[in-house]
């Protein structure tokens, strides 16, 4: 492998590395990635870019060992930082002789991992030379359909048919015709392209379906990432053009990789605009596609895989939301997603048909089901404080009720979203309470009672002692004497409409305290 100059490299992941330190020349030569353990006592190959995992830039014997290790093997020394990095780790790396490469602290190694080994497996070949070259991919397309006389189409892993060949005089059937007019692999062929013949195979695979033309198959890999395949259809006998496929293959993988990059740019600005409208809701800086749908969705799982799940449900979301049509921007705050999907774009499917698609998905990944809310349409920005605040509201309300995991909307939870924010009022205007809510609250901690329970389990039921001491898990008499009871030390009128609502709604105030 000749490998790729670190100028290529970084600027192949502008998007995600931050900022570069060279100390020497920025033609130097990358050959791969490997993982920094400078306790291996093991050598490292030339010129590898070295992932300094878990590496403290600000502790002298861990840099001290890694910039060893990096100079020993002529490698270049990938470290994570939130801020500039150091001044006396710099001056060591120059000293050392060592070139480092400063890697934002919020992207996981292992996507700087995958996606440098994918840069690494596409270029360090050499330039594409021949028939396959083109421009783009569409213009790839035809330079491989004229190469091999056959009728060219690329799909990525969705099956979106992302390119095609339209040279003149080229063969078709309905497989092909159906699948250019709906820009997708139509359903009854899918089998027959998700054969795992086809996508395990590292050559060329013939396929041909009943009524179709015969076509060739091959899959489209940037180092082990597979990111779509190349199918020929041909009007005759099959010609010998494997080695033109998988030419044509490696070239689809740089426009596709690049193609990628674009859309994990378009897809950053939009995440910024909308975390920035989430933090400054009167602001209406951001320059987000409105009128659109507020998502929010509560993600299970245990505290040691937790922060792992959100992080894949957020990818999901955003995958499958631009897969199906939409532009969604996304956020995470306090271990909570967030989406906002412009309403109703071209081609896009309804958001509670994408709801469901991304509650399956997610089902099937995590094996677990996710509650997701979704709001009105939000007209403005400054809307979107209101919008989150009701999907927080509606999530908490799921949460704690015990409600099944599934798709709500604002409107569906009203009731409890308004009754939570009388109560969030009353909590915080001491004006507006009697202050027999505190009063009792204060009873049961001093005396070890029940009575807050009691009431609030009573009033839920509107006096149905029945259903309240079921709830209660006490007998039926024990809740009547306990009434009796908290009727006298307290002076309460459970007759009283009013003085009802006002004890439930201070006691669930006083209860949340």
């Amino acid at each position: 492998m000749s490998g790729v100059s670190l100028a290529d490299l970084v600027g192949a992941l502008r998007h995600d590395v931050v900022r570069v330190s060279i100390d020497g020349d920025a033609a130097q030569a990358v050959r791969g990635v490997e993982l920094l353990d400078p306790q291996a006592g093991e050598g490292y190959g030339p010129g590898q870019l070295l992932l300094g995992v878990g590496l403290d830039v600000g502790a002298r014997d861990d840099t001290e060992s890694a910039l060893r290790a990096a100079a020993e093997s002529g490698g270049v020394l990938a470290v994570k930082s939130s801020r500039e990095l150091p001044v006396a780790f710099l001056d060591r790396a120059r000293a050392a002789g060592v070139t480092v490469v400063s890697i934002d602290e919020r992207v996981p190694w292992s996507r700087i991992q995958r996606l440098a080994s994918a840069v690494l497996a596409t270029r360090s070949g050499g330039d594409a030379e021949g028939a396959t070259s083109g421009g783009d991919l569409f213009s790839l397309a035809n330079s491989v359909a004229g190469a091999v006389g056959g009728a060219v189409a690329i799909m990525d892993t969705g099956q979106a048919i992302v390119a095609y060949s339209n040279l003149p005089d080229q063969p078709i059937d309905e497989t092909r015709r159906r699948g250019i007019l709906g820009r997708r692999v139509p359903e009854e062929a899918l089998p027959d392209h998700l054969s795992g013949e086809v996508w395990r195979s590292d050559s060329v695979v013939r396929r041909q379906r009943e009524g179709d033309l015969p076509r060739l198959a091959v899959v489209i890999r940037a180092g082990e990432e597979v990111l779509g395949s190349l199918w020929v259809a041909f009007p005759g006998p099959i010609p010998e053009c494997a080695a033109t496929l998988h030419q044509g293959a490696r070239l689809a993988a740089l426009h596709m990789l690049a193609l990628r990059r674009h859309l994990d740019a378009d897809q950053e600005s939009r995440n910024l605009a909308f975390r920035a409208a989430l933090d400054h809701p009167g602001d209406e800086g951001p320059d987000l596609r409105l009128p659109a749908v507020l998502l929010g969705a509560d993600v299970p799982g245990p505290g040691e895989i937790h922060g792992a799940n959100l992080l894949r449900v957020l990818d999901l979301f955003g995958l499958d939301g631009r897969a199906l049509g939409h532009q969604p921007a996304l956020a995470l705050s306090n271990n909570r997603i967030y989406a906002l999907l412009p309403a109703a774009p071209a081609g896009s499917i309804p958001v509670p048909a994408l709801v469901a698609h991304l509650r399956d998905r997610v089902e099937h990944t995590l094996r677990s089901e996710i509650t997701v809310v979704s709001s009105r349409q939000v007209q403005a920005v400054a809307e979107l404080r209101g919008e989150r605040h009701d999907v927080d509201t509606a999530l908490d309300h799921v949460r704690d009720s015990g409600e099944a995991p599934s798709h709500y909307t604002t409107e569906q939870l009203r009731a409890p979203i308004v009754h939570k924010r009388l109560v969030n009022t009353i909590r915080g205007d001491a004006l507006l309470r009697i202050g027999i809510g505190e009063r009792i609250l204060g009873y049961d901690r001093k005396h070890s009672s029940e009575f807050v329970a009691t009431l609030r389990g009573y009033l839920r039921h509107f006096g149905d002692v029945v259903a309240a001491s079921a709830e209660l898990h006490i007998h039926q008499n024990t809740l009547r004497q306990r009434l009796r009871r908290a009727q006298e030390l307290f002076d309460l009128d459970l007759t009283d409409p009013a003085q009802r609502l006002l004890l439930e709604l201070e006691l669930t105030a006083a209860a949340g305290n």
